[in-house]
């Protein structure tokens, strides 16, 4: 199986509402949930200096299958609710990275 990467990158409802979202990730312990996942290798979010309202999260997994078994954990029910809370809009993007 061939490693899955992906970015996910995600609009927050209004300045100050992107922090507020990956502390209370962070505080309710699904990063910890997440990062802790067989098969997770990298979940990592980092804010843009430009955009006020714009985070992207770095995900990277074993394989596409890990990633779809992760999308079905328990803990990812209470991430979808922190997110609605927070999030105005999230677009998906793999990357295919090629050993140079």
């Amino acid at each position: 199986m061939n490693e899955f990467t992906i970015l996910v990158i995600y609009k927050s409802k209004g300045e100050g509402m992107r922090e507020t979202f990956v502390k209370e990730l962070t505080e309710s312990g699904v990063l910890s949930a997440i990062r802790s996942e067989d098969g997770c290798m990298a979940y990592d979010y980092y804010y843009s200096h430009d955009d006020k309202n714009a985070l992207v999260l770095y995900e990277k997994w074993a394989s596409a299958d890990h990633q779809r078994v992760h999308m079905t954990q328990p803990h990812m029910k209470t991430a979808m609710e922190i997110k609605s809370k927070y999030i105005d809009s999230a677009q998906l993007k793999k990357i295919e990275i090629s050993n140079l």
